[in-house]
């Protein structure tokens, strides 16, 4: 059997019985995955990555250091499995030795975010894939860690659920934005809206948790009942962004909150911001708005005549924070045409301006 078409090879190293067990049968109902062996030391993990020749290893901070001696002998990627977030600096200095990223401790059975972060365990594992393998295990497969070009969001309420996956229907897959969602609805509703988002999306759709990263061509949902913001990373080697969750805003009750997502999305990344502000009761969105508007970014308001509940919309129109004000059918293309990448034009002896300008 040709190697890329294996499943992904897994040691497990030094962890805690619980964890070890719990890691274990979440990557057991993993496709394309197998646990091909565990570790209880330091040295025993060397010994066995030169026997068994993993293509991944998830370790423990107790395993921390011995890691050099592994990326001497056996060289490979490491996920850590970290009881905390790790200090700024361990995860550069880390990664010297293969690590590539960490995992929280997991959540018990039963959480209400127990599955997205389960999602998220899954993904991190699928980074390690050869590109070769992308096209095969289809588009949840993900390639090393690609950081996004800008980031859209896209904010409503009360009919805003549609609004989203009319949007989100008639996007161009070329697009290298981290798309973020935020729609007040109950946390029940959360993951049955993910499920018909990635019914009809060109990207992959999960349910955000604490620690998700912002890649290019992946959309996060806010889950209902937590209010969602974007922070830069900083304890890893790489420029990137992820979510964190924070509490609620003063003064509103709309959760999750369209202003906190789209103020701290235009702190994060500025100019680089698109606020799509669609059809909902209330205010919620309209400081968000002005914040993107503020750090040189593009919001769009939907019109009155496609909205099925015109507030949210009306209250960024009447603070003159839209940028455009368009119908829903028409705000796909406009983000398609104002975010895609620019495909600069081969210059020709007539255009000496343009080659001087590529």
């Amino acid at each position: 059997m040709s190697r890329i078409t294996e499943p992904l090879a897994i040691l497990l190293g030094e962890l805690p019985g619980l964890t070890r067990l719990a890691l274990a049968k979440l990557l057991a109902a993993t496709p394309h995955v197998r646990v091909v062996g565990t570790a209880l030391s330091g040295e025993d993990l060397v010994l066995k990555a030169r026997t068994l020749r993993p293509d991944l290893v998830i370790a423990g901070e107790a395993v921390l250091p011995g890691l050099g001696l592994l990326a001497r002998h056996s060289p490979v990627p490491v996920l850590l499995y970290a009881n905390s977030i790790p200090l700024p600096g361990m995860m550069q200095e880390a990664a010297r030795w293969g690590v590539y990223d960490y995992l929280s401790p997991l959540l018990p059975e039963g959480h209400p975010m127990a599955a997205a972060q389960h999602t998220e365990l899954r993904r991190k594992v699928q980074m390690v894939r050869p590109k070769q393998l992308i096209s095969r295990l289809g588009k949840t497969a993900t390639s090393i860690f690609a950081p996004p070009r800008g980031i859209i969001v896209l904010g409503g309420s009360t009919g805003g659920a549609s609004a989203v996956e009319r949007v989100v229907q008639g996007l161009t897959p070329s697009l290298r934005q981290a798309i973020l969602v935020a729609v007040h609805l109950p946390a029940q509703f959360t993951n049955s809206f993910v499920e018909r988002l990635r019914r009809i999306s060109p990207f992959p759709v999960e349910a955000a948790c604490a620690g998700s990263r912002l890649e290019a061509g992946r959309i996060l949902v806010a889950p209902g009942g937590h209010n969602m913001v974007v922070r830069p990373v900083t304890n890893g080697p790489w420029l990137a962004w992820q979510t964190e969750f924070a509490a609620d805003s003063p003064g509103t009750s709309d959760v999750p909150s369209v202003d906190m997502l789209m103020s701290s999305a235009a702190r994060a990344m500025g100019r680089k911001v698109m606020g799509v502000v669609l059809s909902g009761l209330g205010r919620d969105g309209a400081l968000g708005a002005q914040a993107v508007r503020q750090q040189g970014g593009v919001v769009i308001a939907q019109d009155e005549a496609s909205a099925a509940v015109f507030g949210m919309p009306k209250a960024v129109i009447q603070g003159g924070f839209a940028s455009q004000v368009l119908p829903l059918n028409e705000i796909s293309d406009f983000i398609n045409r104002s975010m895609a990448p620019v495909v600069a034009p081969r210059p020709s002896r007539y255009s000496l301006s343009q080659a001087t300008n590529v």
